[in-house]
């Protein structure tokens, strides 16, 4: 009986570390939109805020670039467009819609979106903060 259970103990400690592990595989942000969007196959929108550290400002634009151009050519793409304010030149919003969440899924998944992520959230101060939006329909 003991030898059994230490062969149990360490299948249970991978099968628990296993489910944690899918849990996590789920991005954030579209852990976010499923929490606040009721019908996952209707349009949403987000604004995302990106504070960037100063003097990283024409850096982050052109990291930007390659992605603005690729998205907007994805079909579940509504709209995807990055926003400088002009009171504080170090704040950014991109303004994103989609047609439903298997887009925002397919586009957090695009090698275009995962090169830009690695890029840009270095030269920002803290996480970029996300806000959902349903579309009125």
């Amino acid at each position: 009986m003991r030898r059994l259970s230490l062969l149990v103990l360490p299948a249970l400690l991978l099968a628990l570390a296993a489910d944690d592990a899918r849990g996590q595989d789920e991005n954030p942000v579209v852990k976010l939109i499923k929490s606040k969007v009721k019908d996952p196959t209707k349009p949403f929108a987000i604004l995302v805020t990106f504070e960037v550290k100063e003097g990283n400002e024409k850096a982050f634009e052109a990291a930007f670039r390659p992605c603005l151009e690729a998205t907007k050519k994805e079909p579940g793409c509504v709209s995807y467009e990055l926003n400088r304010d002009p009171d504080r030149p170090t704040t950014y919003v991109m303004y994103e819609q989609f047609r439903s969440v298997a887009a925002i899924e397919t586009h957090i998944r695009a090698k275009h979106t995962e090169t830009l992520l690695k890029t840009v959230v270095p030269m920002c101060q803290g996480d970029p903060q996300v806000k959902v939006f349903t579309v009125p329909q």
